[in-house]
């Protein structure tokens, strides 16, 4: 993120080009990083009742998407096209819909469970009344 939001305004000798245009560049990258997305997704969905499920993303690209198959093989990605086709059973998809489905199935298979990077801990809270507030789900206590 460092590299990508450096300062075009140069030096005396050598002036920078579009200074005002890559400010506007770097404010924008700054104010939208993976961690902002993530903070404000897990606030959304605590707002809405909703339930927010983190899937490493580790080798979805590399994953066939036909349930049958699930094959994880780099090969089905060779060069950087957009065309993915598995070399086991050669189901062929766009990429990046190939890598939506592997990554909606493996938050299937986590059985509802909210994950972030620390702990993984099972959804206990519901939407109470007005917007904003929540309590806690009828149930057994979460110690924490």
């Amino acid at each position: 993120m460092k590299s990508m939001t450096k300062s075009a305004k140069g030096t005396v000798e050598t002036p920078g080009k579009n200074v005002r245009a890559k400010a506007g560049l770097n404010r924008g990258i700054l104010d939208n990083t993976p961690g902002e997305r993530r903070r404000q997704l897990e606030y959304k969905t605590r707002l809405y009742g909703s339930v927010l499920i983190a899937v490493p993303p580790f080798r979805t690209s590399n994953t066939c998407g036909n349930p049958a198959c699930g094959n994880a093989d780099p090969e089905s990605r060779l060069g950087c096209g957009r065309l993915f086709r598995c070399v086991h059973c050669g189901h062929e998809d766009d990429a990046d819909h190939n890598a939506s489905i592997e990554i909606e199935a493996r938050a299937r298979r986590t059985g509802g469970t909210v994950t972030n990077s620390t702990r993984s801990v099972p959804q206990t809270r519901v939407p109470a009344t007005g917007r904003g507030r929540m309590r806690e789900a009828p149930g057994p206590a979460h110690a924490s």
